[in-house]
């Protein structure tokens, strides 16, 4: 028998291991003339070659970001602003350093999501395999980016992209929120059918609906439902004065049990015969489905991210944007708080428009932390050139970062303008940062 080992590799795939390897060779000089309220933001702009970016944020946010999102070049072979046409062996050379980088990066809740087409979506699952571990998938978001379908394909008309989900840890990443139902909702431990095991509950953890009594071992078993209690309990102010141990078909395991009572849950027993119940005190996480869509979730296309851009800066200064609202729904599934967000291929800054509206909405505090390459804007290309001529018109560089500083900035005033004393908690600021070789210090927090 022929005996093969399956291994996902290309050519230069050993210089990507060393460059993911390699120290950064730069330093990240603060640009207060260029931030927005730059003494009091936790907000960051870093603008600068994102492989050496994220080798400089390896230290100061190890274990600190919640949720990635990058919206990397496709590799189409269309002509875009960003170099989307280069061979496969070079994207994946392009992408595994960074992916390898940004993984450090994530909390152990954190997730990642990738935006991605069908050129390099195979490839894309291998590698955050490899990176990420297969054990560590979440699913792919379907997200509807158009109304109509575009027919250059010669086989079908598309109409969608991929959003694809890797978790640094999926046993400690929460479900992806749509919303939360009714906080209180009980769940029975009892599932008949289900393999006999014995559950032992901790003193004091469960609460009974009875007076203070000694409950004696005995057969609790009724019609399909088996349950035998084992041990003698007493009961004192409502709670079990001691361990008991109950045997039966259950849902739950023993560790999920201890989980439950690490997390403070609340169980609840009524009466004899004892019928355990997990009290879900926090609401129930209403799961986010995997069709991102405007009909199903009010999920906008890229036709009306064209539309934000428009109204915002009054010409259509950037090619194919992602929809803030794509990026605030992401946002709403997998943060709250001070939760940090980060995407290190910025573009015209989507992902801090998402942010900033969540936040204006929930009153979260949420950080972000975009990396953009001044990508130079080109007059002579028909696609850059209204980038250009806003940049020139405007007194700013002709470049990609330029066009997302702006759009932030432009985010802000209008929240102001429509939330007025309701926007004064939020932070609505940035730090810009430029990569450099020289010796300016380490990044300040």
């Amino acid at each position: 028998m022929c005996m093969l080992e399956y291994s996902f590799t290309w050519h230069g795939k050993d210089r990507a291991c060393l460059a993911a390897q390699a120290p950064a060779i730069g330093t990240l000089r603060p640009c207060p003339d260029q931030s927005v309220d730059w003494d009091a933001t936790q907000n960051l702009f870093i603008e600068g070659d994102n492989l050496e970016v994220l080798k400089l944020l390896q230290k100061p946010y190890h274990k600190r970001v919640k949720m990635i999102y990058i919206d990397p070049p496709y590799n189409t072979g269309n002509e875009f602003v960003y170099p989307d046409d280069i061979a496969h062996a070079d994207w994946l050379n392009m992408m595994y350093p960074r992916l390898k980088l940004a993984r450090n990066l994530l909390r152990d809740d954190g997730v990642i999501f990738i935006s991605i087409d069908d050129h390099e979506f195979a490839n894309l699952r291998k590698l955050c395999d490899e990176v990420y571990g297969e054990e560590s998938f979440c699913g792919v978001f379907i997200w509807e980016k158009k109304k109509k379908p575009s027919f250059l394909n010669v086989n079908m008309g598309s109409v969608t992209e991929y959003i694809v989900c890797f978790a640094k840890n999926r046993a400690k990443s929460p479900p992806f929120a749509a919303g939360s139902v009714k906080d209180g909702k009980k769940y029975p431990f009892n599932n008949a059918g289900n393999g006999i095991q014995t559950l032992t509950f901790p003193a004091g953890v469960v609460r009974f609906n009875c007076g203070d009594q000694v409950v004696v071992a005995q057969d609790m078993s009724e019609g399909n439902i088996r349950t035998e209690l084992l041990d003698d309990v007493e009961i004192v102010n409502g709670r079990n004065a001691g361990a008991f141990r109950l045997r039966g078909e259950w849902r739950y395991s023993q560790r999920k049990l201890d989980e439950f009572v690490e997390q403070g849950a609340e169980i609840v027993i009524s009466k004899v015969p004892f019928r355990p119940n997990y009290v879900n005190r926090r609401g129930e996480v209403k799961k986010t489905s995997n069709l991102l869509s405007y009909r199903t979730n009010g999920v906008p296309t890229n036709e009306d991210a064209t539309q934000e851009i428009r109204d915002l800066f009054g010409a259509d200064v950037m090619s194919y944007p992602k929809p803030s609202g794509l990026m605030k729904y992401l946002v709403r599934a997998v943060t709250t708080d001070d939760d940090i967000v980060m995407d290190f291929f910025a573009g015209s800054g989507s992902t801090a428009h998402g942010v900033l509206l969540q936040n204006g909405e929930d009153g979260c505090n949420r950080r972000y932390v975009l990396v953009q390459l001044p990508q130079p804007l080109n007059r002579d290309e028909a696609q850059s050139r209204p980038a250009f001529e806003f940049c020139q018109a405007h007194g700013l560089r002709p470049t990609i970062a330029e066009i997302g500083k702006e759009r932030i900035r432009r985010v802000a005033k209008k929240i102001q303008s429509e939330q007025g004393q309701e926007a004064a908690g939020l932070d609505l600021g940035f730090r810009v940062f430029m990569l450099d070789s020289g010796n300016v210090g380490p990044l300040s927090q």
